[in-house]
This record gives structure tokens, sequence and C-alpha cells, in this order.
């Protein structure tokens, strides 16, 4: 015999599920949309790093300052980089002071620089004077992050438009990093990277050309220091990152310190060897 009350009982649980699929596709909508606000609003909270170093002072020396990411943090690029400035500059003495925000991409590195570093306490790093020189070091965050183009060249401009009083301020191309294969430190992070992936950048994992050629088309007057000179793309350069692919090792931050201080530019009345 059949039993009707069973088949009953089945097909009132498919006509309930049927009825509740739609309320619960929108729970499921709703928490996802959320979470991806939720993850989109997270800051890191560690300080921004301070690091000073000072070559063969003198009455009158070449104030440098470099401002970005995590590169910049622990005065890893010096000596070797105001080392190499006062080599141009025939021994003059050179100041370099670097402040690394870790992890921020530039729209929050320029919203923690003005908020943590007004420029009295920014100038006090060189006894209240306007550095000679600013170097912004941005944009591996914006593009491991996805950011999306149009964010990184809006606080790229201005960083360089906090500077406006500096002597002169260069901006270094996006370093090349390993961007297909870099691992977020945590699922959040990672949901978030993915996230925002689509959103801005069609879903490519490889974005570093195309946020560089923004900012070049965009802003054309801006001073560029071609990091390519330096390390001109990740695969077969491995050895030089560490094993997230992101971040130089020691060694090489010391010579990329060298490299910047050789390759960036100087004002016409200081470059000149005495």
């Amino acid at each position: 015999m059949e039993n009707h009350g069973t088949g009953r009982g089945v097909t009132l649980i498919k006509q309930g599920f049927a009825i509740l699929l739609p309320y619960l596709r929108r729970a499921f909508f709703v928490l996802f949309v959320t979470t991806g606000l939720t993850l989109l609003t997270l800051k890191r909270t560690d300080e921004p790093s301070v690091a000073c170093s000072l070559v063969d002072s003198g009455p009158n020396d070449y104030r440098v300052l470099i401002v970005g990411e995590s590169w910049t943090s622990d005065g890893k690029l010096f000596p070797e980089l105001p080392e190499a400035v006062s080599e141009r500059l025939g021994g003059r003495g050179v100041v370099a002071c670097g402040i690394g925000f870790n992890g921020r991409n530039s729209r929050l590195l320029y919203a923690e620089l003005r908020d943590k570093f007004p420029k009295y306490r920014l100038y006090s790093l060189f006894d209240g004077k306007a550095p000679d020189k600013v170097v912004i070091m941005n944009g591996v965050n914006d593009e491991i992050q996805h950011v999306g183009a149009s964010a990184y060249v809006e606080y790229t401009k201005k960083l360089v438009e906090y500077f406006s009083d500096a002597g002169d301020v260069e901006v270094i191309a996006i370093p090349r990093v390993n961007e297909r294969w870099f691992k977020p430190p945590n699922l959040f992070s990672r949901m978030k990277r993915n996230i925002l992936r689509c959103l801005h950048d069609g879903c490519d994992f490889q974005v570093n050309d195309v946020y560089r050629v923004a900012l070049w088309r965009d802003h054309p007057d801006l001073h560029i220091l071609e990091f390519d000179n330096f390390i001109d793309k990740f695969e077969g350069h491995e050895e030089y990152y560490k094993f997230d692919g992101v971040h130089l090792t020691d060694e090489w931050l010391h010579k990329y310190g060298k490299f910047i201080g050789s390759a960036m530019s100087l004002a016409a009345n200081v470059a000149a060897r005495k």
C-alpha cells in the first residue's frame, strides 16, 4: 500500500521550501552585502614608523623625506640613500627621514599622513624646515588590494599636493611584485581583495601597468622615478623578495635605498658636484 501521509508530508515540505526560497536568497544577499561593506571599512590600527639618517652633517644639510608603504619602514633604505645623495652633492651633508605606513593604500596613507603628521610635526624632523626633496613610495597596496586605478591616481596626486611647499616631489612608479600569487594574511583580507578585484579591476590579478598608465595619462606633469630601472619584473628575480613576493629582503631594501639616492632628481641649483 502507498503511504499517502508520507507523500503529502514531502509535498508540504517542498512547497514550504519553495515559499521560503526567495526569503533565503534575500537574507543571503543582505548578509553578503553587509559582510562586504564591513570588510571595506576595516582599517589597520598600527602606527606609522619614523626613521632618520644623517650623513656628513654640515651647516646646510640637504633634506630628504621619504613617505610610503612598508618598504619605507624601519630605516632599511638607510644609510645608503643619503650616502648616495651626499656623493652626488660633492660631500654635502644630507639628512634623510622615512615615514612608513605598513599595509596602507594611497587613500589611507594620505588620510593618516594628514591626521598624524601635520606640517609642524612633519617638518620638526628637519628643525622646522621644509624638505628639499620628497619621494613618495606608494601603489603596491593599491594594486594588491585592488582599490581601482582611479583611486590610486586621485590620492597619489593629493599626496604630491600635500608637499607643495617642498623643494621638489617625485613619485616612484609602482614596484614590480608578485600580484598573481600574493596571499592575503587572513580570510577577511582575502574576501575583501576578491570583492574589490572584480568590482574595480575586471577580476584581473595583474594590474600594475594599468595603474601606472592611468597616473601617467592623467597627470603627465608629475615627476616619476622609474622603478623598472631597478627591478624590471618579478619573474626571474624572486630571490630579491621575501617569501610573500611583495616585500624586498633587507639586503635588497638597502640596495634600493642606494638606487633611489642615485636616481632621484635633484634641483638644478644643488645637482652640480662641488
